[in-house]
């Protein structure tokens, strides 16, 4: 980026910061109880303080909570284990399950492993696809081995609240996690001997009415940024999330501090149901704002779990292509540390991919690598986590680095101050489709030339050719605004351009329901309609379901090429306007 302004970053305070998040992490903020409501009285008069129109909205939702979990080696010596039950999980009968205890790793290949019947010991945290793998193979029960602490979370892989075609994928059998030095005892003792074990488990999961507090601060012009983080927490949660709320707040201030500088608007969202519904209160959102996001929303940025001691990594934060430049830009002016980023996965109240709106971070500081155990939660083989307290009553204030702390709100200052005041939108789409032809090449590779991509390629060898143009054009506005030469008209053109261009690509690009729906909380590779393509290798050209594929295959892939010649169109439009 030619400037940025860094006029805000001088008001960022830390006493502020560490005073939120004090104020924050008194309450155990489970979703829906009287505790996360306290928290959010603080939280709302804070931005009533500020100058924010704030707003609260309470909607029934499917959450869960756990409650107990325990599992009893049978026999003689048989030791007995107390863990944790993941959220959404189900309770096991009264007197619990008794079946035979079968190691599988990382539970990831049933293919030579015979689980039907048993209780299957995984390697890791607790994993809805995972457990949803081993109970599709029989088991009848799942204990995850964790590290040295035994870490909250959640089991769905329903994104928010389940529908008529989602609820059947609940959970079914119960689940819990357990430390590792007790999973190393099982192992060793299914060495020895075949183990059965007692698994018992209690958890509750049920309708509850949830809140999302919203808050915004209106800009010269209709558009917003949707700046948003989860208000719940595990345990008192001072870095997850305690930090990041006070992040959210400091931000709001010094925005407010600076709004002459608004073109658009900050609209703030602090969800509920993010860690006991599988981002509940964010995909609420979604569907009953869905044309004010669709309209309006140029930018979802979140934030989650920030200023974690020892937090020195700032390389591998979460990133589309379309925004990795102009975060890494801040990132880099901010700390001196280039961000490598990564392509989002399927987590962290992402729940407005189908709406076509580009996306940033959700943590943004982690660990170094330490091959330690304890490393919690790792994102990326290049950083350790989130910090071994990360989903346990340890996660408390003396775990915050002030500094850091300090150092990861100027980052989000500085993005939210840039999103909410430049002319022109920072994002480059060039990018993304180079993406997605690097995609739509490999897909061809694994079909084995089974079904035709070329079309789709050359289509999207000409986007690239044309989003390069379209860059190029966006510069020359850019360097016209600081000459005072751009007119209002053609900035408002290119903005509306480039947001057109986030409604098409994006949804191809991280979506298989498209604007409407919301995708399981499972991985999701890049043009995810058609990853089924790497499926006709294996199937009989002669038989149905070769055939079935086929069509399905060629009706995705008229979706992609639909965005891709409607992109096509518009920035053509976008540049015979401005005479380019």
């Amino acid at each position: 980026m030619s400037h940025i302004n860094t006029r805000p970053l001088v008001d960022v305070s830390e006493d502020l910061l560490m005073m939120h998040t004090r104020e924050i992490a008194k309450w155990i903020r489970l979703s829906g109880s009287e505790d996360e409501a306290k928290s959010l009285e603080y939280v709302k008069k804070t931005l009533n303080e500020y100058g924010y129109d704030v707003r609260e909205y309470h909607f029934e939702s499917f959450v869960g909570y756990p409650e107990a979990g325990e599992v009893t080696v049978l026999g003689a010596g048989g030791k007995k284990f107390t863990g944790s039950v993941p959220a959404l999980s189900t309770s096991s009968r009264p007197r619990g399950i008794t079946a035979r205890l079968l190691y599988v790793g990382k539970g990831d290949n049933y293919k030579k492993i015979d689980v039907k019947g048993k209780v299957a010991l995984i390697d890791g945290l607790s994993n809805p696809r995972l457990a949803k793998l081993a109970e599709d193979h029989g088991a009848v029960g799942q204990i995850f081995v964790n590290d040295d602490h035994v870490h909250e979370g959640i089991i769905s892989v329903i994104w928010g609240t389940p529908t008529p075609e989602t609820a059947p994928l609940l959970h079914k059998t119960p689940c819990m996690n357990i430390t590792a030095s007790e999973g190393e005892y099982l192992v060793r003792l299914l060495k020895k001997r075949p183990v059965k074990v007692k698994l018992k488990t209690k958890a509750w999961r049920g309708w509850k009415k949830i809140p999302v507090v919203t808050a915004e601060l209106k800009g010269k012009e209709g558009d917003f940024v949707l700046f948003s983080g989860h208000i719940d927490s595990w345990y008192h949660g001072a870095m997850d999330n305690g930090t990041a709320n006070a992040t959210m707040l400091e931000v709001a201030r010094v925005m407010a501090s600076h709004r002459e500088l608004l073109r658009r608007g900050l609209r703030l969202a602090f969800w509920s149901g993010h860690s006991h519904g599988r981002y509940a209160g964010s995909a609420w959102y979604a569907d009953n704002f869905w044309e004010d996001l669709y309209e309006h929303c140029v930018a979802h940025v979140n934030v989650d779990s920030v200023g974690g001691k020892g937090a020195t990594i700032l390389s591998e934060g979460y990133v589309m292509s379309e925004t990795k430049n102009f975060v890494s830009s801040i990132v880099e002016k901010v700390s001196g540390q280039k961000l490598v980023g990564r392509r989002f996965s399927r987590a962290g109240d992402q729940s407005f991919w189908g709406l076509g709106i580009p996306a940033m971070l959700m943590s943004l500081s982690e660990q170094p690598p330490s091959g330690s155990k304890t490393a919690s939660f790792v994102f990326s083989p290049h950083s350790g986590g989130l910090g071994w307290w990360w989903h346990t009553r340890e996660d408390t204030v003396d775990k915050i680095d002030p500094a850091f702390l300090v150092r990861d709100a100027k980052i989000y200052t500085l993005i939210i101050s840039e999103l909410c005041s430049s002319p022109l939108l920072p994002f480059d789409y060039s990018a993304t489709v180079s993406e997605m032809e690097q995609r739509l090449t490999e897909l061809q590779t694994q079909s084995r030339n089974l079904f035709d991509l070329t079309p789709l390629i050359k289509r999207a060898e000409s986007l690239k050719e044309l989003t390069a143009k379209l860059n190029s054009q966006t510069e020359v506005l850019r360097k016209g605004v600081e000459l005072w030469t751009s007119t209002d008209s053609a900035i408002a053109s290119a903005n509306e351009t480039i947001k057109l261009l986030g409604r098409l690509l994006v949804p191809i690009n991280y979506s298989k329901v498209g604007p409407f729906d919301q995708d399981l909380a499972i991985p999701i590779p890049s043009i995810p309609i058609l990853d089924p393509i790497k499926q006709l290798p294996q199937l009989k050209a002669t038989s149905d379901e070769y055939r079935f594929l086929q069509t399905r295959l060629r009706r995705e892939s008229n979706k992609v090429s639909y965005a891709f010649l409607q992109a096509e169109k518009s920035i053509t439009r976008l540049l015979k306007e401005l005479g380019a």
